[in-house]
């Protein structure tokens, strides 16, 4: 017995021992670890200083410029991914750089980096995973590059400093799969923009999008007007939750179903159109909106979700 248990706990050491393949010292004194991904390919991810994620006296601190190459043994490595707890409860963290190599964000990434100010995310980056930027409370805003297809399930949870989020291409961001509602940084931010200093008020979402996926413009509070173009066949669940600036919305023929909750919580909407192609509304789809005094049903509609309608205290026909 005495064997096997001291066995089982030098294995636990070697794994822990083994968190990271190599370290090495940037140019700026900074010591950033790093497990290789593909030996073949020679990539390698960012990791978590020491033997484990939760061992505050390694984190990282202060400035983190990543490289796009890093050195090891005489070989060179391509940085492309930011592993999973890498940053973990990095509260000392104010800056980090990512490289445009980079492709992912894993779970966890930069969680409860309560001090961390800034992250733009390079064009090339396809996902950012669960809980990656969860409790980023310093953090005021991120850019959202087209390259992204999905962000995970509370990846901006807890982010409660956000007020700007940064979407250079709309039609990239209608295709965005979010793996929750919190996932999405608008979640908490309201505010979304075209560059750093344009905030897109008059939304116009462009002829090349087929639907707005669930959860696209959630709690955006700053939108005032959405012009749907007649390539949209589908609006997702939540789509425009909690978009209490928008005053009316005009739901083209070429849209077949509006999703739950798509315009739950649209308190200002005072005047909505639906299409003659939509055949389904969605449950709670317009649950709150209490600004509405009349809406015309189409004949097309054969299906009309659970509480579509209810808390719409204006309606009067």
């Amino acid at each position: 017995m005495k064997r096997l248990l001291s066995l089982s706990l030098f294995l636990m050491t070697a794994m822990l021992s083994f968190a990271h393949s190599f370290a090495v010292i940037n140019a700026d004194g900074q010591t950033i670890y790093y497990e290789i991904t593909s030996s073949s390919d020679l990539t390698v991810a960012v990791t978590y200083r020491g033997t484990s994620y939760y061992q505050y006296d390694n984190e990282y601190t202060g400035v983190v410029n990543i490289p796009a190459t890093v050195t090891y043994n005489g070989k060179t490595y391509s940085v492309t991914s930011i592993g999973d707890h890498a940053f973990y409860n990095c509260s000392g963290l104010k800056y980090v750089t990512i490289p445009n190599g980079v492709t992912s964000i894993g779970d966890y990434a930069f969680r409860e980096c309560s001090g961390l100010k800034y992250v733009t995310i390079p064009n090339g980056v396809t996902s950012i995973g669960n809980y990656a930027f969860y409790n980023c409370r310093s953090l005021t805003s991120v850019n959202i590059p087209n390259s992204v297809t999905s962000i995970g399930s509370s990846a901006f949870n807890g982010c409660s400093g956000l007020t700007k989020v940064i979407v250079p291409d709309i039609a990239a961001w209608c295709n965005i799969s979010f793996g929750s509602s919190n996932g999405n940084p608008l979640y908490h931010a309201k505010h979304i923009y075209s560059d750093a200093n344009t905030e897109i008020t008059d939304l116009v979402i462009p002829n090349s999008v087929t639907s707005i996926g669930s959860y696209a413009f959630l709690g955006c509070r700053g939108l005032t007007s959405v012009t749907i173009p007649n390539s949209v066949t589908s609006i997702g669940v939540a789509a425009f939750y909690g978009c209490s600036g928008l005053t009316s919305i005009e739901i083209p023929n070429s849209v077949t179903s509006i999703g739950n909750s798509a315009f739950s919580g649209c308190s200002g909407l005072t005047s909505v159109t639906i299409g003659n192609g939509v055949t389904t509304i969605g449950n709670s789809a317009f649950y709150y909106c209490s600004g509405l005094t009349s809406i015309e049903i189409p004949s097309s509609v054969t299906y009309i979700g659970s509480n579509a309608f209810s808390g719409c205290s204006g309606l009067t026909s």
